[in-house]
C-alpha cells in the first residue's frame, strides 16, 4: 500500500501548523541538552499521541499486541493510545521494535528505538529518535544539533502496517 500525502498544498500547511504551534523550530539553532531535547520530544507526543492513561515521560517499553501499540511503565501496568487509531505501522519484531510509526491528521511520526545509540541508551524506553514527517523531509526531534533535517527523498521507507501487510512512505 502507497501512503503519501494526498496534495503537496496539506502536506506544506499540516508542516507549517507544526512549526507554527512551536513544535519544530527550524529557524533557531539553540544550544540544549539532550535532556531537553528528549523532555519536548515527549511532551510533543503526550499533546500530538496522547495515552490512554499516564505519559509517554513514564514508558519503559513499547510493543505492539495484535494490531495495538501498548505501553509498559516501571511498575508493570501497561496502556495505550488515547486513539488507538492513531497508531499505523512498525519496522522490527512486535516484541521489540526498531520503529513505531504514528499518524496524527496525515502526519506521520516515527519513534525509532536504538538501545546502544548516542540517545537511545540514556532514555528509559531507548528511543533514539522522534522524527516528524514534512513535505520531502524528516525533521528529527531529538538529533538537532547533527542534522536539523534529514532529507529521505531517495528512497521509500517500508514499514509493516499493523495488520501485517506493507505500508510504505515515500521520502
Amino acid at each position: 500500500m502507497d501512503i503519501s500525502t494526498s496534495s503537496n498544498e496539506y502536506g506544506e500547511q499540516n508542516f507549517t501548523n507544526l512549526i507554527n504551534a512551536g513544535v519544530v523550530n527550524v529557524n533557531t539553532a539553540e544550544a540544549v541538552t539532550d535532556v531537553d531535547t528528549m523532555a519536548n520530544a515527549k511532551q510533543f507526543l503526550d499533546n500530538t499521541f496522547p495515552l490512554a492513561k499516564g505519559s509517554h515521560r513514564e514508558v519503559r517499553s513499547y510493543l505492539v499486541y495484535y494490531q495495538q501499540l501498548l505501553m509498559f511503565f516501571a511498575d508493570g501496568t501497561h496502556t495505550g493510545l488515547k486513539h488507538s487509531g492513531q497508531f499505523v505501522a512498525l519496522n522490527g519484531h512486535k516484541s521489540e521494535p526498531e520503529a513505531i510509526l504514528l499518524n496524527s491528521n496525515g502526519t506521520h511520526v516515527e519513534l525509532s528505538f536504538d538501545r546502544g545509540g548516542k540517545i537511545g541508551i540514556k532514555d528509559q524506553a531507548h528511543i533514539d529518535d522522534v522524527r516528524l514527517e514534512g513535505h520531502e523531509y524528516w525533521i528529527s526531534l531529538l538529533n538537532i544539533e547533527e542534522k536539523r533535517i534529514i532529507e529521505n527523498s531517495q528512497a521509500a521507507q517500508i514499514f509493516t502496517a499493523k495488520d501485517g501487510s506493507e505500508y510504505s512512505l515515500k521520502g
